[in-house]
């Protein structure tokens, strides 16, 4: 007659005072021994291999991110019964399932989450750019040329996970939720994935294993696009031409001769020279806003500034005494040109123009006739 505060059901121990579930001890060994058999076999029934499925799903309520490392195990079932209705038949195990196995034996014995909403982010895309906010913060950018000719789906989930990148990236254990237009990329988020659409649930997943290396759990909603009117003003803003860049045949060549830099001091997710690079405004792969916030002394740079910054960076470089490749036109009269010859470690590469050196990721149809400049500079020899 003492009421209990947990109780046994289908496998879960439910605690109504610590609100948590989690596996019982039966249960979880019965996983693992499952796992541990399949991951040795290249071979299987269908029939044996959907009882596995089936088994991992059962779990999913008490094991966080479960459903996430569910949806190869169900596509390898959906794709074997696409070429045979049998259950008896048989089917391989592809390798990159393996990864999977691993995880759900590492991760088995734990449990479960946080259900404290802490943000709330809400994400717009467009054929043309993607818009974020959150509380009077916003974001946008544009796709690039490739990008853009993406279905709407795969944009929408895109903008969803650069809404995350951008506004939850310090943050930790705790819940967000996710305002989206779009009930494709809603059910891909809230469902860790999905089966039929294989470049759906990729993005779906990194979005997922972003949120699990911080220990976040998100959740979709829908927002109608009337309400959802701050991030879709946003992916409609139209953006000056400014993310020109070189070919990688031209940076390439520059580096070659002048070195490999560490990090890029003018760039976006879309014309990034350097796996490290910086941005003028929030950008989802960032390592930071703004570089004339930072040391650059610290690094080997490579800089294309807009040309209204050429002479306050050549400035930057004499006071930190950095030194790194800055490429910029060949234009001797203006006054910023016997500044940065004054700065050369050595002769300048000079490239001319052609529709090889300068492009645009956006648009890839314009091609400015430039030239264009490469130089070592050191700050040490002012």
């Amino acid at each position: 007659m003492i009421p209990q505060k947990s109780c046994k059901y289908l496998g879960f121990i439910i605690d109504s005072e610590k609100f948590h579930i989690r596996l019982t001890d039966k249960k979880r060994k019965l996983i693992k021994q499952e796992l541990l058999q399949f991951k040795k076999i290249k071979r299987c029934t269908i029939r044996s291999f959907a009882r596995l499925v089936g088994l991992l799903t059962s779990a999913c309520p008490a094991v966080q991110y479960g459903w996430l490392y569910t949806k190869l195990f169900e596509r390898c079932k959906y794709l074997a019964l696409l070429n045979s209705d049998d259950y008896n038949s048989y089917l391989s195990l592809p390798p990159e399932l393996q990864n999977d196995f691993d995880w759900w034996l590492k991760i088995i014995d734990n449990a479960i989450r946080d259900d404290i909403c802490k943000i709330e982010i809400f994400s717009d895309a467009s054929k043309t750019g993607w818009g974020v906010a959150c509380g009077e913060e916003t974001a946008n950018g544009r796709w690039s040329e490739e990008e853009s000719q993406q279905h709407i789906n795969s944009l929408e989930l895109r903008a969803a996970h650069f809404g995350l990148q951008i506004f939850a990236k310090n943050l930790r254990n705790c819940q967000i939720l996710l305002r989206i237009d779009n009930t494709t990329a809603i059910s891909y988020v809230n469902r860790m994935g999905g089966v039929r659409f294989p470049h759906l649930n990729k993005i779906s997943k990194n979005i997922w294993q972003f949120c699990e290396a911080r220990n976040l759990f998100i959740f979709a909603s829908y927002i109608s696009s009337q309400d959802n009117d701050v991030a879709d003003a946003e992916s409609r803003k139209q953006h000056p031409d400014t993310e020109w860049e070189l070919s990688e045949a031209a940076y390439t060549h520059v580096t070659n001769l002048l070195g490999m830099p560490e990090i890029d001091l003018f760039a976006s997710r879309i014309n990034n020279k350097c796996p490290r690079y910086i941005s003028w405004n929030r950008d989802p792969g960032a390592f930071a806003i703004n570089a004339f916030t930072i040391e650059w002394k610290k690094y080997f740079f490579y800089a294309f500034p807009p040309v209204a910054v050429l002479l306050k960076t050549l400035k930057k470089i004499i006071t930190e005494g950095a030194e790194g490749i800055v490429v910029a036109p060949l234009w001797p009269t203006q006054p910023w040109f016997p500044l940065f010859q004054s700065l050369l470690c050595c002769d300048p590469i000079i490239l001319e123009p052609s529709d090889v050196t300068l492009f645009s990721p956006t648009n890839s149809t314009i091609q400015p006739r430039l030239t264009l400049m490469a130089g070592r500079l050191s700050g040490k020899r002012s």
